[in-house]
């Protein structure tokens, strides 16, 4: 793997950490053996059942990251910033004839509309001796970036070079960074009605920060730790909301359906972009046997993009197979509409001891460059 890659995984393996211990996949974390795993409160308000198992107060905590750098952009970016600092010391030594310039635009016409992106999160849930609430938080962060090569470079990066004077601030060429952040604090409840027998309905009242980063960064200012800081070109609204779930189940079959953010809202980001904020609908069915458990989920309707982030939808199936009493096995595969993100496979253990202490890790790989995982924790207190 290119040198960069390894540095920036560790960096973001060291920022999880952190964001773990206050709010610790969202999608990529999921029990389909038992339901009364607290895990899946975070993708389904329904999902945990509204009559609670448990006697004690239990809680989970999860994290997750993924990252999709198959166009290398992070070494070309750093090579163009490497290339463009020798140039502009030579010519500061009157060292630069004409033709230097040839790798550099080599360089930048090669890294157009090259992309990168990040995801990573984490969620808590509390279950109290309250045990028809549940105290939920989490922070998600969604970030891609793509290189926009300015065609006049190449003039001026020959023009630079007759004259024998060149500076990297010259270049126009840049990177067009955009996120998604959303942090949250709400409370969970679960119910039945009589009218609709085997039915569960979840809500799940939240207040929540939703901010929109958006930048460009230009050659001269590149630094990989600006692609997605989360500390400057921040545009943020706190906002009352609320996601709705419904499980039904028949026999073997469970069904269910999800409506997150109810509320909408527009945010407009710091370069003026505005993000659209919607409903985001999607759909799981579940079919449990003795000898495991197969699940298919659905996105309804897109994944929220902005700007550089395209919206997307995912579609995916999974089996989980047990081992052996205290282990199941998780094998499954996620079909994205996307022209950027590859389908991927995943691969997980899910160890339980008694009722309330679980542990749950998977990872999905789609090649070297384009990787990630989660891990969960449900123990009792």
């Amino acid at each position: 793997m290119a040198p960069l890659l390894p540095t920036l995984i560790l960096r973001l393996i060291q920022q999880l950490t952190l964001i773990s211990l206050i709010a610790i996949p969202s999608p990529t974390i999921a029990d389909l053996a038992n339901t009364s795993s607290l895990s899946t409160i975070h993708r389904s308000s329904a999902s945990f059942p509204d009559s609670n198992p448990y006697q004690d107060t239990v809680l989970q905590g999860d994290g997750y990251a993924f990252i999709n750098d198959n166009d290398s952009l992070l070494d070309n970016l750093k090579r163009i910033y490497d290339e463009g600092l020798a140039l502009q010391a030579s010519s500061r030594g009157l060292l630069v004839i004409p033709g230097d310039e040839a790798e550099l635009v080599s360089e930048l016409e090669n890294a157009n509309n090259d992309k990168t992106s990040f995801s990573a999160g984490g969620h808590l849930a509390l279950l109290t001796q309250q045990k028809d609430w549940i105290v939920v938080a989490g922070s998600e962060f969604n970030g891609s970036g793509e290189f926009i090569y300015d065609e006049d470079d190449a003039t001026r990066l020959r023009f630079a070079t007759v004259l024998g004077l060149f500076n990297l601030g010259e270049l126009q060429s840049a990177v067009n960074v955009s996120a998604l952040w959303k942090n949250y604090l709400g409370i969970n409840h679960r119910f039945s009605l009589q009218a609709f027998p085997n039915t569960v309905i979840g809500i799940t009242a939240k207040l929540q920060s939703i901010s929109v980063i958006e930048r460009s960064i230009s050659i001269e200012e590149y630094d990989e730790d600006k692609l997605f800081d989360r500390g400057r070109d921040v545009e943020s609204k706190f906002q009352l909301n609320a996601d709705l779930g419904i499980q039904h189940q028949m026999d073997n079959w469970t069904f269910g359906i999800d409506f997150n953010d109810i509320y909408q809202q527009v945010i407009k980001g710091s370069e003026g972009t505005p993000y659209q904020q919607r409903t985001h609908i999607s759909g799981d069915v579940h079919y449990l046997q003795e000898w495991g458990r197969l699940g298919l989920h659905a996105d309804i309707t897109p994944q929220n993009g902005f700007g550089e982030l395209a919206s997307r939808r995912a579609y995916g199936v999974n089996a989980l197979l047990p081992f052996s009493e205290k282990l199941n096995i998780l094998l499954g595969y996620t079909w994205l509409d996307s022209h950027k993100d590859s389908d991927l496979p995943t691969a997980g253990l899910y160890y339980h001891l008694g009722d309330m202490l679980r542990i749950e890790a998977q990872v999905s790989y789609a090649g070297p460059r384009e990787f990630g995982g989660g891990v969960s924790l449900q123990l009792p207190l």
